[in-house]
């Protein structure tokens, strides 16, 4: 008896099981050839499939094509046709398509049943939605549902392929049954990053039931600084779309709007992002104590920096304090001997908190050795304290601009290892920063976040943390960093205390074994030659390898806990803007006067002013008037003494600069006029 809901009756029988003393039907695997129907002629590798047994139904994965004919041997059919490959032969030769089917689950049709049985002789259907759902165990998920791909099958629903969602399990994505994501492809090819962003918004919009953050690293441009904006221009602002229009920015395609729609996701930016960036290397003022909340995003090393787009951005900024713990981040290992060491760990039992405390330290430290015989101060060799102050001396310049002089003093401002909120999009752009100062951002904030699991103080119930390069920071083999180490906690204890791990890397094979083994989650994209011949690969079959090597953009091998054999699944572009698009349209250190006006003024009221209206106004006003009058205004509203109208206060603000100037001109004019008549 036919099982009617996994079987696709009505685009017919598309081959039929076949079995042979070299190729028995198993409980894992059967074979079949293919029928020479319109329906069987669509079918591919990563297609879904199914056949009966004595009282279930098997659902099967399409892999390893090959096509047969009866010839034992090439010359037989190069003899048949006289060596011309023109010549007709006398009658068609007969070939079969065969296709190998891996079982991802059978369905009994007692429900008490759990056996694997090989399928018998008969025919092969496609395999309906409802059988891939139940094939992929999304009937046992503990957790919700999370939409991760989109499975195209051969068959046709309304003349549009079937497409069913490929979902993980949250329990075993976050945890905490088991927990974190990993990703492996070729740069610029696989969309790594790409299918990290969908997959946090698609857990920001399925997982209500838990309050949840995720914490980025930006290391290349403005490739992740504008996630609370939409890929497409809003229909209600002229101005504003004119601007994706000329940056060449024309949103989602239908068929990725499409593929939102089967997935049941809503195209939605971040609204809820925190850009985290480094003080510029030079804008530390050496001032006794440093107060984030006055340093503003144009003194940031950050692209994402335009008056009215700034808001959601904020300081990185340390003390030495912060930065003494992480030395080994810092100074080449050729310097960090037993003795450096040593002083290191001094100046924190001191403790030495600022630049400005190591000097006096180290001043102190000289003046004894010159009123002293005595070659040690504190214990430490004088040629170790000269060569401590030799090295520190280029520290604020190693730590390209996140160490300042003074004592840093956060104050009410959000902190880049500080708690997290509900939806929040933490990204930390260090797409400036040299290899030093990355490495210690990307140490520091991890070990932070870490120490705040451990002590319950995250502020949500799971946290995302997506690590790009993770070859790098969790390399294969024995050697052993503070990050490393970190990251080999998370990937075996953060599932307990609400962290989980999204790593991506080119090889997986040069990854620490424990952190991609603890991975519930795989995906692969376009794999190179060169790392495809790794072990790390041999459960996949030769097929499957070769076709890691060609996939094309937005389409990723998925494994997962639930799933017996991995599936082939695409995705839609990200909800967001990213790269260099958003600097064009947001603009950067040289944003137009009146689009800075208008940005703001976005942020500020609902209904801002025509463009038209921003440069009639402002026409002939000084380019730092306008800003002053508009950061004026920006500054009101941070206090909470705003205007119910911003822009009419800042239409006041402008004037008021205007009269002030022209009174200035005036005064000063009296002043000439009164100098040349004490001259005559």
């Amino acid at each position: 008896m036919l099982h009617p809901d996994f079987l696709d009756t009505t685009s017919g029988p598309i081959g039929r099981v076949v079995t042979s003393e070299e190729y028995p039907a198993t409980a894992h695997e059967f074979f079949f050839w293919t029928a020479e129907s319109e329906p069987a002629k669509r079918l591919d590798i990563g297609h879904i499939v199914a056949a009966e047994s004595e009282d279930a139904t098997a659902v099967a994965v399409l892999d390893d094509p090959k096509r047969y004919s009866d010839l034992q041997s090439f010359l037989d059919d190069f003899y048949a046709r006289d060596g011309d490959a023109a010549l007709e032969a006398l009658s068609d030769r007969v070939e079969i398509l065969v296709f190998r089917a891996q079982v991802l689950a059978t369905k009994h049709r007692e429900e008490r049943k759990k056996s694997k049985r090989p399928v018998r002789s008969g025919p092969v259907y496609y395999a309906t939605s409802a059988a891939i759902e139940f094939a992929l165990g999304t009937e046992g998920f503990s957790g919700t549902p999370i939409p991760m791909l989109l499975h195209e099958n051969g068959n046709e629903r309304d003349g549009a392929p079937q497409r069913t969602p490929l979902y993980a399990d949250a329990d075993y994505l976050l945890g905490p049954e088991a927990g974190h994501l990993n990703i492996t492809g070729m740069s610029g090819l696989s969309t790594k990053t790409s299918h990290a962003l969908f997959t946090i918004s698609s857990i920001f919009q399925t997982a209500r039931d838990k309050k949840v953050a995720a914490l980025m690293f930006n290391v290349k441009g403005a490739d992740l600084l504008f996630l609370d904006k939409p890929p497409s221009p809003p229909e209600d602002d002229p101005e504003l779309a004119e601007r994706y229009e000329r940056a060449e920015q024309r949103g989602l395609p239908p068929e990725d709007r499409e593929m939102y729609e089967a997935l049941d996701l809503r195209v939605e930016p971040f609204e809820n992002l925190k850009v985290f960036a480094p003080l510029l290397f030079g804008k530390d003022r050496g001032e006794g104590m440093v107060h984030a909340s006055d340093i503003g995003a144009r003194q940031l090393n950050t692209l994402r920096n335009a008056r009215g787009e700034d808001a959601c951005v904020y300081p990185i900024v340390w003390d030495l304090e912060d930065v003494l713990p992480h030395a080994g981040r810092v100074f080449d290992q050729v310097d960090m001997d037993d003795k450096f060491k040593g002083f290191v760990e001094f100046l924190r039992a001191r403790p030495v908190r600022t630049m400005r405390g190591f000097h006096a330290e180290i001043d102190e430290a000289f003046a004894y050795f010159e009123e002293s015989e005595s070659s040690y101060w504190n214990g430490h060799h004088q040629a170790t304290v000269a060569k401590v102050r030799n090295r520190f001396g280029v520290l604020p310049s190693k730590c390209g601009g996140l160490l300042v002089h003074g004592r840093v003093e956060y104050g009410d401002s959000p902190q880049v290892d500080g708690p997290f909120e509900d939806r929040e999009m933490r990204v930390v752009d260090i797409s400036h920063l040299s290899g030093v100062p990355q490495d210690l951002v990307v140490t520091k904030v991890i070990n932070s976040v870490w120490e705040m699991a451990e002590q319950g103080r995250l502020g949500v119930d799971k946290l995302v943390i997506f690590v790009d390069e993770l070859n790098k920071y969790a390399p294969a083999g024995s050697r052993s960093t503070s990050l490393k180490d970190t990251l080999v906690d998370i990937s075996a204890r953060g599932r307990h205390l609400n962290l989980t791990l999204f790593g991506a890397q080119q090889f997986r094979s040069k990854v620490d074994d424990e952190v991609v083994g603890n991975a519930a989650t795989s995906l692969y994209g376009r794999i190179g030659d060169e790392e495809i011949t790794n072990t790390s690969y041999r459960s996949f079959s030769s097929t499957t390898r070769d076709e890691l090597l060609q996939l094309e953009k937005g389409r990723l091998l998925l494994r997962h806990a639930h799933y017996a054999v991995p599936v082939f699944g695409r995705f839609p572009r990200p909800p967001v803007l990213m790269g260099k698009a958003g600097t064009d349209i947001f603009g950067g250190r040289r944003q137009d006067p009146a689009s800075s006006v208008l940005a703001v003024m976005r942020g500020l009221t609902s209904k801002p002013p025509g463009i038209a209206a921003v440069r009639a106004e402002i026409e002939g006003v000084p380019e730092e008037q306008v800003y002053e009058a508009l950061d004026a205004v920006q500054a009101a509203h941070r206090s909470g003494k705003g205007s119910p109208d911003p822009y009419k206060n800042f239409v006041w603000n402008v004037k008021r600069g205007t009269q002030r100037s022209r009174s200035n001109g005036r005064d000063v004019s009296k002043i000439l006029s009164g100098l040349d008549r004490m001259k005559d």
